[in-house]
């Protein structure tokens, strides 16, 4: 048992759910009506990326629980590198789009921080490792 990729794997499978479940309701909120063709299109558009990240949220955690209950593969400590590595990355990107495109939003960085989500479980998952 890796204590560290389980606590990581939780907080990735709680995000997902609320990623699937309370992001679905928000977007459906936001849906535009069938005749506004160009909005119709970026709405489906963004509903497609919101819920690949859904996936990838799925994956993600299921990786790291099955990981941190198992001792099946010898390669555990590079694939737990990866996923440090990946969610480093995606944090990055998420606080410096943030940076970019949210100029005059107050409190930018708190209000949009699914960064501090991602270098939070890139830190556990650097310690699994």
């Amino acid at each position: 048992m890796n204590g560290f990729a389980l606590g990581a794997g939780v907080l990735v499978i709680l995000a997902f759910l609320a990623h699937a479940i309370v992001g679905g309701r928000e977007l459906a909120l936001l849906t535009p009506a069938a005749d506004q063709g160009k909005a119709r299109l970026v709405w489906t558009q963004t509903v497609c990326g919101w819920h690949w990240v859904s996936f990838d949220l799925l994956a993600a955690g299921a990786v790291l629980l099955g990981l941190g209950m198992t001792d099946l593969f010898a390669a555990e400590s590079a694939i737990f590198s990866l996923l440090a590595l990946y969610f480093l990355g995606v944090g990055s990107v998420w606080l410096v789009t943030a940076a970019v495109a949210g100029r005059g939003v107050p409190r930018r960085f708190l209000a949009l921080g699914q960064w501090i989500f991602c270098w939070v479980v890139a830190a556990l998952t650097w310690l699994a490792a």
